[in-house]
């Protein structure tokens, strides 16, 4: 699940994909041509250039009645091969689901992931062990008895055979998804409902606010209702009863349960900041304390002193005119003593602040660190440069081109380049003890109201003020229990934009899952036009373990960030016993054991373009933390995934049917 926003522009992807397929078939025809020599002579090449015409024409003329019917017809023969038994399997699973992920020791937003974990994840690996046998089982299958010369004999093209069987097999996958899409949401709906025994939500009637809070088990249910600090409680053995004995509390109650409900199924826009922190003196530092925790995820800041955890949060001017913000967090405490009293949390403290980032530039453009700058007027300044005192001008930057080293705001492009960091303003916001095994919701609204301590005066302030040039507001966050710890990661304080509707992100969810599922068909069909059912299904599987559990160890070994170096070098080192962070001798032998690697590291680079980057259809996590699936980190580059192989697919799907013997059995 990332959080870090990346757009994906499709122009580009678009462009970068054009260049690498373009290469690919560029090197294709350079050596169809050379063996065409070897073989043809001079004919050869001609030859290998009708072939690409004849491609083109093909996919020119290609009928969609006839890609029509040939998709009928693989439709039918799917579920004449019993596909649709998985739907069988399927309800045995929601059946029995229950059983095995209710805990009613668990907090209810735990059970929710569970639920949608677990809904996500049997649509996937139900469907693909069909979609993998079907695409790659069953042309083959029509080869061998000879079904498929019915098809072949009548004026039917090679890319229309292709794109047939691809829309067949995705047609019986698409309904599979959509029934277990529907039935996957509304099994969540009721299994979250019914585990939702106690909750606590505040209402408005007529212009008067309620606190319904409700606690229902088995010796029966408990509704208190609070108008002005004075609580009704109404009990009944059920909530039938108390239906039929209370229906105004009732439907109180029915109303107070939905907007529980909808708060634990929920679709949340969070906007996240970049996390740095100040250290007991005052200074940036780059890392928290460390409590030991072997999960390093977060680090702790110290409480009682100057320690403080900071978010800079990007391009949020446009959002200034709302009528309020939510801030929302989720942060964990590291007691080391129990204090007086162990069932109060931790005290922790916002405050708000506008700050100018700023580098230096002399007439050349050249950046100019501000540790040597000083002011020669109210808005000129001068630095001292390679004994020289040059005319210097400040330029703003943005706080993702800025990292702490040494203590010190830095360019991320340049270490060397010191910024000259400014506190404008800050404001300070009312204290609050945090819950540690919940969520923090504070609203910020467009006019704040805070306690100056120099002046020693309520004061108020826009919220817009708070923001720079850049469109960046930042947030600190300290803890006010001195000998307690507070820890954090990055993604536990974001902005809370208005949320989306649970059933909004879940289809989003389905989506990814039936586009990585076209992938996968498009790949069976594929390479069951050139290999044999069982072979064909191994290379598909392979495709998608290495795209989706291995892709990021591949990506490694063709960096050469892997310690012990490529293959030849690791088995070297395995039979010698040197260690892998040992430098090798720097003779002829391990400098051509180092050459050949890097040659073979050029063919995993090979690889690593050809398979797919399955890491894009891993969207469960978002809707299971209750997060809406995002555009441009998630949607975007399925989309682009799957769209991208579709003509490469075709390609390589036509050639290898019309270069196949189709008599062989």
């Amino acid at each position: 699940m990332s959080f870090d926003y990346e757009p994906f522009d499709f122009l580009v992807e678009a462009g970068n994909w054009a260049i690498r397929l373009g290469s690919f078939l560029l090197l294709v025809v350079v050596l169809a041509c050379l063996l065409s020599l070897q073989k043809h002579k001079t004919a050869g090449p001609r030859l290998v250039f009708s072939w690409i015409q004849r491609f083109l024409r093909d996919l020119m003329q290609v009928s969609f009645r006839r890609v029509g019917a040939i998709a009928q017809l693989t439709f039918r023969e799917s579920v004449r091969r019993k596909a649709l038994w998985v739907f069988g399997i399927f309800a045995l699973l929601f059946m029995f689901g229950s059983w095995f992920l209710d805990d009613p020791n668990n907090r209810v937003d735990l059970q929710v992931k569970n639920y949608i974990s677990f809904v996500l994840t049997a649509i996937t690996w139900l469907i693909l062990p069909v979609v993998i046998l079907l695409s790659c089982w069953g042309l083959p299958e029509d080869i061998r008895n000879r079904s498929l010369h019915t098809v072949v004999t009548k004026p039917a093209r090679k890319t229309e055979i292709v794109i047939g069987r691809v829309v067949g097999f995705g047609t019986l996958m698409t309904i599979l998804v959509l029934i277990m899409g529907v039935a996957g949401f509304f099994w969540i709906d009721r299994e979250v409902a019914h585990s939702l025994n106690t909750f606590s939500e505040t209402l408005v009637e007529g212009g008067v606010e309620k606190s319904v809070a409700m606690v229902s088990g088995d010796d029966g249910v408990t509704v208190t209702v609070t108008v002005d600090e004075a609580p009704t409680v109404t009990t009944a053995a059920s909530r039938s009863a108390l239906r039929q004995e209370s229906p105004e509390v009732y439907e109180l109650a029915e109303r107070a349960r939905l907007k529980a409900l909808n708060r634990f199924l929920v679709a949340k826009r969070p906007v996240y900041g970049i996390l740095s922190f100040k250290g007991a003196d005052g200074r940036p530092t780059e890392k928290g304390v460390n409590t030991g925790d072997v999960w390093e995820y977060r680090t702790y800041i110290e409480g009682g002193n100057q320690w403080r955890a900071i978010w800079d949060f990007e391009n949020v001017g446009d959002e200034s005119g709302s009528d309020s913000w939510l801030l929302e967090s989720s942060f964990e405490a590291f007691r080391t003593h129990k204090g007086n009293d162990i069932s109060k949390s931790l005290l922790l403290q916002y405050s708000l602040t506008r700050v100018r980032r700023r580098v230096f530039q002399d007439a050349t453009g050249r950046m100019i660190s501000a540790a040597v700058v000083r002011k020669a007027g109210d808005e000129a300044f001068e630095a001292h440069v390679d004994g020289q005192t040059v005319s210097v001008q400040p330029v703003s930057v943005s706080a993702r081109a800025v990292e702490v080293r040494d203590n010190r705001y830095v360019l991320v492009s340049d270490p060397l380049v010191v910024v000259d960091m400014t506190e404008e303003l800050r404001v300070p916001l009312s204290s609050f003890n945090i819950s540690e095994f919940g969520e923090n919701v504070t609203a910020l609204k467009s006019e704040i109201d805070f306690y100056d301590q120099e002046s020693g005066e309520s004061k108020k302030l826009k919220l817009e003020d708070l923001i720079n040039d850049q469109g960046e507001l930042r947030i600190e966050v300290a803890c006010l229990d001195s000998g307690q710890y507070l820890g954090m990661a990055r993604r536990d304080l974001f902005i809370k934009l208005p949320s989306n509707r649970f059933v909004v992100g879940y289809s989003k969810a389905i989506f990814t899952v039936w586009l990585m599922l076209v992938l996968v068909v498009t790949l069976g069909v594929t390479s069951s036009c050139f290999l044999k059912g069982p072979i064909a299904m191994l290379l598909t599987f392979n495709f998608l373990i290495v795209g989706q559990g291995f892709r990021q160890f591949l990506e490694k070994i063709v960096g050469g960030e892997v310690d012990g170096g490529g293959p030849l070098e690791s088995i070297i080192r395995i039979v010698r016993q040197i260690n892998l962070t040992d430098d090798l001798p720097d003779t002829l032998f391990y400098n051509a054991v180092a050459t050949i690697d890097e040659f073979l590291n050029q063919g995993l680079f090979i690889v690593q373009n050809i398979i797919p980057d399955f890491r894009n259809f891993r969207v469960a996590p978002y809707v299971a933390n209750g997060f809406d699936v995002p555009w441009s980190q998630a949607l975007a580059p399925s989309i682009g995934v799957t769209l991208a192989y579709l003509i490469p697919c075709l390609i390589v799907g036509y050639y290898s049917l019309s270069l196949r013997e189709l008599e062989h059995k």
